[in-house]
Formats: C-alpha cells, sequence, structure tokens
C-alpha cells in the first residue's frame, strides 16, 4: 500500500519541511484505486531527496517508462501517456533503492465534481427515493458500480495553496457509494451506461459556500471587496477568536454552572425525555424552541477501537453546536451557513477506550426549525454514526434530550475574521490546490446559492473563477458544466436575487467557450434548498458531455432558449432555439411570464403556443403595446415550457 502524507485541517505545509523528507512520496491522489485520464499526457509529481532521479512506469502494453530529476526542493513532476480505456493496471515510482506501487489503476474519464451543498449532498440521503423513481434503472439504484471510483476530498480551509490532503479513492460497490455525491454518482453513471468504460470523481464540494471561496487569490483579489476581506484576514490575531469562542459557550447557558453536569459521563439523565434522531427541536418533547437543547447518547466502544482515533459524524444542525466525548469537548461549529452541514468530529486517541462512553451534544438554535436536520439514509451508511477503519456504530434512534437557555439568553455569536469556508481563496487553497494539475476531462459545478447576497458581482466573479481553474490546469477550454439554481422561496420575500444569479450564470455559459448549463427549474422543490431528484441533474449534466466531447452528436442537451422577442400589434412573439420537436406546455393557463412596455413595468403575462409549436405568443389587457418579456423571474417558480426533447426552457428577460 501506498504510504500516505500526515494532514491536519488547516494544510499550511512549509516546502522546506517537505523536501527535508528523504522518502519518496507521492501526493494522496495518487493512490490505489486511482482512475488516469485516457489517453493523455497524465501528469504525476511528488517528492524525492533534492537532484534524485525519478523514474515512473506502467504495465499497460506500449508504455513506455518516463525519468525525470527532483528539483533543489525535492519536488519532481512528469507525465505519463496513457492508454485507451482498461484497468486495472500498475504504476511503479522508482528513487535510488525505493519503489512505490500503485496498484489496481483504471484508465477512463476523469471528472472534478464541485460547488456547496446540492453537489456535496451524498446518495445515502436521497438513493431510497431514486430506487422509486421509473427514472433510474435497476443498475444504477443498485449503488454498485465498480467501474466508477471517486476521491472525496475532506472539507478543509488553508491560508496558502496546499500540497496535499486526507483522501483515498474508492470504489463505488458494495456501499461505498452511498458515501458519493449523488450528482456526481449519477453523472457517472450515465457517462459509464453509454461509454462503457471507468469512470473517475474527484468531489470537492462544501455546504453553504461561495464561490470566491473556490478561486485563487490571485485572482479574487482583482476584486476589491474580496480583497479587503484577504487583507483583514492577514492582520486577525486567530488567538483572540478562540477566546471568543470558549468565551461565548462558558456565556451560552446564561450563566447556569449546574448544566456543566450535563456533557459529564457520569451524570444521571434518567430523568430526561426521549427522542429518536436525527430529528428538529420541534418533532420531540422539546417542541417549538428557540435556544439551547442538550442531547446525550451512550455508545458501547469495541474493545479493538481501544485508544484509536473516531470518526463522529451527524446530521447537519441547525444552528451551531459544541460536541462533548465524556465530559471533554472535542469540537464545536459556530461558522455562519452551517446549518446544513454534516458534522464529521474527530474522537481524540487518547479519549477513547473500550466500553461505554458518553457523547453530548449542546445545540443551539437561533430561530426557525432547530436540532438534526432529518435525512433519508441508507442501511449501510447511517446518517449518525461512530467510524473506525470502514466500521460504523449507528447512532441514529433514542436520545435523552432536554430543553436549556431561551434564544434571548444567547450572548452575541463571535466574529471570525481569520480564515473560514467563505473566506476568499480559502477552499481553492485546501480543496482544489491539492490536486493541481492531476488530469482530468472536465468539471461539472453546482453553486451559486451562497451568492445571492452579492448577485450582481457573480456576473464577473463566476468566469473569473472558471478562468482562474482553467488557467490552472493549463487548459483554456477545458469543459465546464453546471447546474443553474434550482426553484426555492429564501424567504423574506422574493428580491429578484435568485433571478440575477441565473442571469449571471447563463451569461457565464453564453460568453466562455466549452460550458453547459443544466436546467432544474422543472425538478426543485421551493421548501427545500436541497431538491432530491439528483438523478436528473446528474443525467443533464451528463447530456453536455455525451454531445460534445464523446461523439454522440445527436444528443440534445439544452432546451429551448430566447433568441429574440418581435413585436406584433398588441402581442409579442418570443423566437427560441434548440426547441427540437416543438415546445409543450406544463401548465394550464401557462404562467411564468411578464410582459413590459416602453415604460418597463412588468405585469403577468397571457401566455399561448403557436400552432406550428415554435414561437410563444404574449399579450395583456395591462400593457397596449409590450415590447420586452421575462420568464421565471422569481426565486420559487417552476417551468411551464418544455422542449419537444424533454428539457425544460431557459429563465430568461429580454432586456
Amino acid at each position: 500500500m501506498l504510504r500516505s502524507l500526515p494532514f491536519t485541517p488547516l494544510l499550511l505545509v512549509a516546502t522546506s519541511a517537505l523536501a527535508a523528507a528523504s522518502d519518496l512520496r507521492l501526493p494522496a491522489v495518487f493512490s490505489d484505486g486511482m482512475v488516469l485520464q485516457r489517453e493523455a499526457e497524465a501528469p504525476f509529481w511528488g517528492w524525492a531527496e533534492p537532484g534524485q532521479e525519478v523514474g515512473l512506469r506502467g504495465n499497460w502494453a506500449d508504455a513506455q517508462p518516463v525519468t525525470v530529476r527532483a528539483d533543489d526542493e525535492g519536488r519532481w513532476r512528469a507525465a505519463l501517456q496513457t492508454p485507451l480505456a482498461g484497468g486495472p493496471f500498475r504504476v511503479e515510482v522508482t528513487a535510488g533503492a525505493e519503489t512505490l506501487a500503485v496498484e489496481d489503476v483504471l484508465i477512463g474519464e476523469v471528472w472534478l465534481c464541485s460547488g456547496q451543498s446540492n453537489m456535496e449532498w451524498t446518495l445515502d440521503l436521497i438513493l431510497p427515493a431514486a430506487q422509486r423513481s421509473t427514472a433510474v434503472n435497476e443498475r444504477t439504484a443498485s449503488a454498485n458500480r465498480p467501474g466508477v471510483r471517486f476521491f472525496d476530498i475532506p472539507q478543509t480551509i488553508a491560508e496558502r495553496p496546499a500540497e496535499d490532503c486526507d483522501a483515498r479513492w474508492w470504489s463505488a460497490s458494495d456501499g461505498d457509494a452511498l458515501r458519493c455525491s449523488a450528482v456526481a454518482y449519477f453523472f457517472a453513471c450515465e457517462l459509464q451506461d453509454r461509454l462503457d468504460i471507468p469512470i473517475g470523481l474527484v468531489v470537492s464540494a462544501w455546504g453553504g459556500t461561495r464561490a470566491e471561496a473556490w478561486t485563487s487569490e490571485e485572482v479574487v483579489s482583482t476584486f476589491p471587496h474580496h480583497a479587503a476581506t484577504l487583507e483583514r484576514v492577514r492582520n486577525d490575531d486567530p488567538g483572540q477568536y478562540a477566546a471568543a469562542v470558549e468565551a461565548f459557550w462558558k456565556r451560552v447557558d446564561d450563566g447556569r454552572f449546574w448544566t456543566r453536569s450535563f456533557r459529564a459521563a457520569d451524570f444521571d439523565d434518567t430523568g430526561w425525555e426521549a427522542q429518536v434522531l436525527p430529528a428538529h427541536f420541534e418533532s420531540g418533547p422539546v417542541g417549538e424552541h428557540d435556544g439551547v437543547v442538550w442531547y446525550r447518547r451512550t455508545v458501547d466502544v469495541p474493545g479493538d477501537w481501544d485508544a484509536q482515533e473516531l470518526e463522529l459524524v451527524m446530521s447537519p444542525i441547525d444552528d451551531m453546536d459544541e460536541t462533548f466525548w465524556n465530559g471533554v469537548s472535542i469540537a464545536s461549529t459556530l461558522a455562519p451557513g452551517s446549518h446544513d452541514q454534516v458534522r464529521r468530529y474527530k474522537v481524540p486517541a487518547h479519549l477513547v477506550t473500550a466500553g461505554q462512553a458518553v457523547v453530548a451534544v449542546r445545540a443551539v438554535d437561533t430561530g426557525g426549525p432547530g436540532g438534526f436536520s432529518p435525512q433519508a439514509g441508507a442501511d449501510e451508511r447511517p446518517p449518525m454514526r461512530l467510524s473506525f477503519d470502514g466500521k460504523d456504530l449507528d447512532l441514529t434512534g433514542e436520545w435523552r434530550v432536554r430543553r436549556g437557555a431561551p434564544v434571548r439568553a444567547i450572548p452575541s455569536v463571535p466574529a471570525k475574521q481569520s480564515t473560514n469556508q467563505n473566506t476568499p481563496a480559502s477552499l481553492y487553497n485546501g480543496m482544489i490546490a491539492p490536486i493541481l494539475p492531476y488530469g482530468i476531462r472536465g468539471a461539472i459545478w453546482y453553486q451559486g446559492e451562497s451568492n445571492r447576497y452579492r448577485a450582481d458581482e457573480y456576473r464577473e466573479l463566476f468566469p473569473a473563477m472558471i478562468t482562474d481553474w482553467r488557467t490552472r490546469w493549463g487548459q483554456p477550454e477545458l469543459p465546464f458544466y453546471f447546474v443553474q439554481l434550482a426553484p426555492y422561496g429564501y424567504g423574506g420575500g422574493d428580491d429578484g436575487r435568485t433571478a440575477l444569479v441565473r442571469e449571471a450564470q447563463a451569461l457565464a455559459a453564453e460568453e466562455l467557450p466549452a460550458m453547459g448549463m443544466a436546467l432544474t427549474a422543472d425538478i426543485g422543490n421551493a421548501r427545500d434548498i436541497h431538491p432530491v431528484n439528483k438523478w436528473t441533474v446528474g443525467e443533464r449534466l451528463a447530456l453536455f458531455a455525451l454531445r460534445d466531447l464523446y461523439g454522440l452528436a445527436e444528443t440534445v442537451a439544452e432546451g429551448p432558449r430566447i433568441r429574440r422577442a418581435v413585436p406584433t400589434g398588441g402581442d409579442l412573439a418570443l423566437e427560441f432555439d434548440h426547441v427540437q420537436g416543438g415546445l409543450r406546455a406544463l401548465a394550464d393557463p401557462i404562467d411564468q411570464f411578464e410582459v413590459a412596455g416602453e415604460d418597463g413595468n412588468y405585469v403577468p403575462a397571457v401566455a399561448r403556443i403557436s400552432e406550428d409549436g415554435q414561437q410563444i405568443i404574449l399579450s395583456s389587457p395591462q400593457v397596449e403595446a409590450p415590447v420586452d418579456a421575462r420568464y421565471l423571474w422569481n426565486d420559487a417558480g417552476y417551468a411551464s415550457i418544455m422542449g419537444g426533447a424533454g428539457l425544460p426552457m431557459a429563465p430568461f428577460r429580454t432586456r
């Protein structure tokens, strides 16, 4: 087995420290089970002794050995010519007397899969719904795809570009597929069913994150607002924030010192009520409550887990939490936007002893639903679990619960100026840089919800991030396929921000080469920012790749797109591209269209499809001579028009 590099959540590895180690080493992305891009000069890199000669060779037919020399800092980089799709193969890397062998290597198509929570959402959370859908074939619904491999980069913040990550390649089989991004998995299944080759997925996603965090500092610092944030971060004192967090938790129970015993392993919680988790406060004995709620659960630690580091995984907690193991705080989450993040906490080895242990969680909700977000899970990977060495203890089910201090007693959450998951460049540094420039065919992306607050900026930021990635990979036209925002009511009234983000996304698709925009206006959920239908999203992303990259030119990948609006007396005729087979109404009467006269004031329109199925004719008794139109210009509206190929019409405005 290939040895991995040490890793810390905030990865700030100095170059000199890497060079000082004498062993030949590879980053984690070059490890057993990996997928290499087929028929390509696949980049390989790593570390050796400075000046040492390094050799690489694959064991496929006609493989040509490659020799390079490590530089003065011990770094080396080479390109290995890969064959047609197939495998498994073996790649050997040698330096002096040392040899590293990477086993079970497949050659196929490799895709980077990135974004926020809708890309992060794992297969186990939606598989039961997918299995009920007639659109998902039996083979895909089995979640057993040995020819699909995924490399899931852990959520990592870094102040400078990291050189490695703590990850491994997994095969999407034997239950391991359930931890893969659902969108990425269904994307891979569609490609594999059509191409019959291995598919590699490099998954790098984090819920509630913004595009500026995924962009390099060099590029994002050209935006004045983000440059100012980076300057504040550089001048911040992380120790001051840590002290503020500690003070927050000490005050969070409004000075009720006796509640500190709730975390202790020997506390008697038999008088507490029970609740089956994961679930919100409101569905259990706590009821309607904003503030603190304590949860406790006793677990039986197996003997062979003694003195081992464990992973505690819990459903997203709305909004914040501090978590204890036998009375010792092991982690807390206060970051903005963390209400939809799965908690993944390490239980340090020195705290772990065989036998009974108590997990205590102090959850804090400041408004709306609180507690553990309920999720549809699968038996193989419980949404709440304690894990070690691939084995799980299921923590779903009954916990003891008690209400704590009300929200009015909660102090202000300390502001964090130091690096967090939305600091500009922090996720590029921690979750993109470690795999640069690994050979990929393209990227798929699902993000934008968290940039609604600066929707106008997204017009420039989104294409800047895409171009940045293409530059870093040395591929100016690296295929980039993304998901346009789905319907969702964000609350606080429809402010038009979602429409502006969708428009920014559409403009990027039009202005940059090798782009594809998958539409979701017909498959979203206005009441759930994480719509369960991830299978259609993955399939629609795959349509672009099948059409543009894999020779299936007959594939229709796009729904109707507005070409122009033509005033015709008291009507406005809309003409479209990508109508294949004619327009089809999903609603009767057709809704979501608005028209405006020269004054620019939009009102609801009466819409009908022309007799030839190629146009939509709009009118309104309130507008004598309409000159402009818009469609789905809101947060939560659903598509009312489909093209003949079964894909929805893209939202638009003509001016």
